[in-house]
């Protein structure tokens, strides 16, 4: 890996990473990005069990 002294130090950097570019995606679809998850969080629903009608054995 030769690095150039008169190189900008951030294409340096990039280029000893491996990085080709700082692109954005926004607006265009990227590969593999359609599939997904969602934790829905549902507040519990309690049933009453003390002083209602009917007793304990329903």
């Amino acid at each position: 890996m030769n690095i150039d002294p008169d190189e900008d130090p951030e294409q340096a950097l990039m280029k000893a990473m491996g990085i080709a570019g700082f692109n954005t995606t926004k607006g265009k679809k990227v590969v593999g990005n359609d599939a997904a998850a969602v934790s829905i969080k549902k507040q519990r629903q309690y049933r009453q069990y003390m002083n209602r009608r009917g007793g304990f054995n329903r």
